[in-house]
């Protein structure tokens, strides 16, 4: 009999809360044709003083309360390496603060690559900054075009260059199935990605929200946005390849918020989308594995923490697991953290 025994793809990371400052579209220089931060985010207009204020008021108040384990805490929404510089390093001393106090243990902020001074994030990491997430989107000159994202793909290249210069973290978020996108570019996107080697990844697929440029582009005819099989097969494929190229991929999607579902108009909706990828691409893996044995598998141990992913979303991936061999029959869940295949020897 032949036997393989083999750990998750996924690289291990440490899992830590993320206290998450909304900044919408602070700082951003225009908006893009997809942008509609304060239905994303839940968050209405506030000043840069009422958010610094909130800062400083909500973390001790909140460690106050009971004993809790530290938190990171990151900028979103905005473009925080846009904003006056006095204001982020404001906003940078006072986390060393809460950094100090015990309360937080990393910070980051998400920005555009165009908007990167490597002189002015170096400081940023001397008084505190982490990690800079860069908010590329795609690689493509024609993508970033139709999407008024104004850079190139050689500009976000020279920002993850910065980044790491400077002696940050670096992030990467992508965002696939955008105007003007075609056949082959998320691939390229997610090649890039990886020779970019970030410690992190975020992947929101493309959604058409009500009261954005996307819209008027939809409803004219003018885009038409992935489907959500499209979506799904694109997106196992390339989360197995980061993980494979050992990427952390910190989210998949964008967080349901209040008030965001009912403003999507079109676009690769669905409940719980990085689950459903998250298990198309174990199931990948598994169909790889198998076919290196070269024969069908007679048992199956999968360690217990992934018995909620393995068959997909509303066991979902079931007829595909069968189709290699994989019923519910021969697989069996174990406290065991890596995973065995059983197959019978080929005659």
């Amino acid at each position: 009999m032949n036997i393989t025994t083999f750990n998750h793809p996924e690289p291990e990371h440490k899992k830590t809360r993320i206290w998450p400052v909304f900044m919408p579209f602070m700082g951003c220089p225009s908006r893009c044709v997809y942008c509609s931060q304060n239905r994303q985010t839940g968050t209405g207009a506030k000043t840069l003083s009422e958010i610094y204020q909130a800062i400083k008021e909500e973390i001790p108040a909140f460690f106050a309360i009971k004993k809790r384990n530290p938190l990171e805490l990151a900028f979103f929404g905005g473009t925080f390496t846009a904003l006056p510089f006095e204001w982020q390093r404001k906003f940078i001393d006072l986390t060393a603060q809460h950094k100090k106090n015990g309360y937080i243990t990393k910070v980051r902020c998400s920005t555009r690559p165009d908007c990167i001074n490597e002189k002015d994030i170096a400081l940023l990491k001397e008084n505190g900054l982490d990690m800079i997430e860069l908010g590329i989107q795609s690689f493509s000159a024609y993508t970033l075009k139709r999407s008024a994202r104004n850079y190139a793909p050689e500009t976000a290249v020279q920002a993850c260059t910065a980044v790491r210069n400077a002696g940050l973290s670096l992030g990467i978020q992508l965002l696939p199935g955008l105007p003007g996108s075609k056949s082959g570019d998320f691939q390229h996107d997610i090649n890039e990605t990886i020779r970019l080697k970030p410690d992190a990844v975020r992947i929101y697929p493309c959604l058409t929200v009500k009261g954005t440029a996307l819209e008027k582009l939809y409803k004219a005819g003018k885009y038409r946005p992935w489907s959500l099989a499209k979506t799904e097969k694109e997106l196992s494929s390339a989360l197995l390849d980061l993980w494979k190229n050992n990427i952390h991929v910190i989210r998949i999607g964008v967080a349901s918020e209040e008030g965001l579902n009912e403003n999507i108009i079109a676009g690769p909706v669905h409940p719980a989308l990085g689950q459903s990828i998250r298990s198309r691409a174990l199931y990948l893996y598994l169909f790889s594995r198998i076919k290196e044995l070269g024969a069908g598998p007679e048992q199956i141990r999968i360690p217990r923490k992934y018995s909620g992913e393995l068959w997909g979303h509303k066991g979902s991936l079931k007829e595909s697991y069968a189709t290699i061999g994989i019923t519910p029959e021969i697989v069996r869940f174990s406290d065991e953290p890596s995973f065995k295949i059983s197959c019978r020897p080929s005659s």
